[in-house]
């Protein structure tokens, strides 16, 4: 949902419509009172790029935390890996000869240590896909505004910076791979569920990022449009109404039902989430369910 073309203001422009403006001032109504907050909702519903927008508005450096199982306080804090060393031989008087040696271990500072510091708009990207025991050195940081230090030997906690903010993102807690977040943590944030952006929004999402024009916009849409409503709604994400956009954008593949290529450029991307949502459908119903939405013309059956 970045616009990358669109250099006008020095940055990446983000779609402009009402269903993310609502969102994007609340965010930031949220943050500027001193709140986390935390982005929930399906894959392909655009948290990261939200966030990532966001974080651009308050015009502080950006830190982006990547969650992942076996992240630890070791990668957060910082750790001892190997060490310096200091040699020092005097033999000036040739009958005398002196060596000293110093030995000092090096301390690697964690990401989240630089972030709280110089006050960065943290991004923890997908949080619940760290384990809960790794998460909890959070509540203390949003609660009582300091970092406790583990490992390092100097210092016991490091104060936050005032302007240190944090955005987290993640799935909802039935995706594969995910964590039960601690009610702890959870209550110290203000959580906002993400769900598909609106039919209007999508079009103007695949007219700004991809250059497609209006009708070529409106076909895809409606075609990944009617296709969730056979899942969960969220099923093709938009990242489909991208794949497809895109493909056809830059191999000048013309966006019509009839078109053989077209039809082929569908069903490969849009076979592997239709087989998810009707997973008791054998794939060749399933090829010709797509195959029919893609011939249907609006306000037909």
């Amino acid at each position: 949902m970045l616009n990358p073309s669109d250099k006008r203001k020095g940055t990446d422009e983000f779609v402009n419509t009402p269903f993310f403006k609502d969102i994007i001032d609340r965010t930031l109504n949220y943050m500027q009172a001193g709140f986390p907050v935390h982005f929930v909702g399906p894959t392909g519903v655009g948290k990261t790029s939200l966030a990532i927008f966001i974080a651009k508005q308050l015009n502080r450096k950006m830190t982006i935390l990547r969650g992942h199982h076996e992240l630890s306080n070791k990668d957060l804090l910082g750790q001892y890996s190997g060490v310096k060393k200091k040699e020092i031989i005097d033999n000036y008087i040739h009958t005398v000869f002196k060596k000293e040696q110093e030995i000092k271990p090096i301390w690697i500072e964690g990401q989240l240590i630089e972030a709280v510091k110089n006050g960065h708009v943290l991004i923890y990207d997908e949080f619940s896909r760290s384990r809960p025991e790794t998460n909890n050195i959070f509540l203390s940081l949003l609660e009582e505004r300091v970092l406790p230090l583990y490992g390092n030997g100097k210092n016991s906690f490091l104060k936050c910076h005032p302007d240190f903010t944090i955005i987290f993102t993640s799935n909802p807690d039935e995706y594969a791979g995910t964590f039960h977040t601690q009610d702890a943590l959870l209550d110290r944030l203000i959580t906002i569920h993400l769900d598909s952006c609106d039919r209007e929004t999508e079009i103007e999402i695949l007219r700004q990022k991809i250059g497609l024009k209006q009708h070529e916009a409106e076909e895809v849409v409606r075609l990944v449009t009617n296709l969730r409503s056979y899942g969960n709604g969220f099923c093709p994400s938009l990242r489909a109404s991208l794949m497809i956009a895109s493909v056809a954008k830059t191999s000048n593949i013309q966006m019509i039902a009839e078109n053989s290529s077209y039809q082929a450029l569908c069903m490969d991307v849009l076979i592997r989430p239709m087989t998810q949502n009707l997973s008791k459908q054998p794939p060749a119903k399933v090829k010709e369910l797509i195959l029919k939405e893609i011939l249907r013309r609006e306000g037909k059956k």
